[in-house]
């Protein structure tokens, strides 16, 4: 078994993916899982674990390598990780909306902290794209930062909502950062990846972090649900 300490990059999954997972009763139910923006598979280790069938997607080529390597240290129920096409890594950015190839249906997609990286415009294409590779019923959890974030207007707008940072404190300059509301979210979800509004459960999380000797207040929602059956 890999040793906490040689894990490339992240060392564990988002604390609300775990919850996610849990009560959603996705380790009495392994299936397939596509996680957009995946760094270095942090996440998707917590699914392999319970036997899921793994793809990840990530723009950084150093992210997906840390991702491969990390898969490649570990054993899951007694077989490599890449055994059987079990997981796979793909370098691809998600302004262009999915990649080709990626096979499915999906049962469960994952977009934690990953699509506020790219324009509204792209975050509906991703949307459009992996409705028509998810199974129904499929579960879904997105991560998104809103308006009350600190990077919220430190930067060049470029769309509604959306600046290039400009600040040197959160290591994020010159990364584009869409921001949003809550309705937005859930309407987004409702229209363009059929979500029922009514079975989503959102949660506001605020939190604090240090970052570059400074306190900075971070502000996100998450959403959770299964599309219909």
């Amino acid at each position: 078994m890999q040793r906490l300490k040689d894990i490339r990059g992240l060392k564990y999954p988002d604390e609300y993916v775990i919850r996610f997972f849990f009560k959603h009763g996705l380790h009495n139910s392994p299936g397939r899982a596509l996680e957009a923006g995946c760094a270095n598979g942090c996440n998707l280790r917590l699914f392999r674990e319970y036997g899921w069938n793994t793809i990840g997607i990530d723009i950084n080529r150093d992210s997906i390598s840390d991702a491969e390597a990390n898969f490649a240290a570990e054993s899951f129920h007694g077989r490599p990780a890449g055994a059987q096409n079990a997981c796979r890594f793909v370098r691809h950015d998600l302004k262009d909306g999915l990649p080709q190839g990626l096979g499915g249906p999906f049962d469960c997609l994952l977009f934690p902290s990953s699509l506020y990286y790219i324009p509204r415009a792209s975050m509906v294409q991703v949307l459009t794209d992996v409705r028509r590779i998810a199974r129904l019923g499929a579960a879904f959890y997105l991560r998104m930062r809103t308006v009350a974030d600190f990077r919220f207007g430190r930067g060049e707008p470029v769309e509604r909502n959306g600046f290039h940072l400009t600040t040197e404190i959160t290591g994020e300059r010159g990364a584009l950062n869409v921001f949003y509301e809550e309705h937005e979210l859930v309407e987004m979800l409702r229209d363009f990846l059929s979500a029922d509004p009514s079975s989503m459960k959102v949660l506001h999380v605020d939190y604090q972090n240090v970052q570059n000797e400074t306190v900075v207040s971070n502000s996100d929602i998450v959403i959770w649900g299964r599309l219909p059956c």
